[in-house]
């Protein structure tokens, strides 16, 4: 499915449409450029989901963990992971949660389970994005 996005409130539109067709459990793998605007999209799924706090980018926490509605959601950016080693140590392989996100996925939700594959790239215009998703 493809989507095109003429702002950030119409990104976060457009995630709050895309999330409440993901199944529980999901890994939604998400990568784009530097600004391309995958937070702005975990930020839309979030307020879908009813979680009303705050939802910033993980690059320098690696995991930001969130409760909505009583589920567990864990949001990684593996921007600054350089190996499998970096995984295991912040318990990426580990992860239990009703929903994880993955900023800069790259490779390493191809063997996961229900993995949601979403790719934010820039448009035509300054503003706009091409939001690729793939089930």
């Amino acid at each position: 499915m493809k989507y095109i996005s003429d702002s950030a409130a119409r990104t976060q539109e457009i995630a709050a449409e895309v999330i409440n067709g993901i199944k529980p459990g999901a890994v939604i793998c998400l990568d784009g450029e530097m600004g391309a605007g995958k937070t702005v999209f975990v930020q839309g799924c979030m307020r879908a989901l009813g979680y009303e706090g705050r939802v910033t980018s993980p690059t320098f926490a690696l995991c930001n963990e969130y409760c909505a509605d009583g589920k567990t959601v864990l949001h990684y950016d593996l921007c600054r992971i350089t190996d499998s080693d970096d995984l295991y140590s912040i318990g990426f392989y580990d992860s239990r949660a009703d929903l994880i996100f993955v900023e800069w996925a790259g490779n390493e939700c191809d063997g996961a389970e229900n993995a949601v594959k979403i790719k934010i790239s820039y448009g035509r215009t300054e503003n706009e994005r091409v939001i690729e998703i793939n089930e």
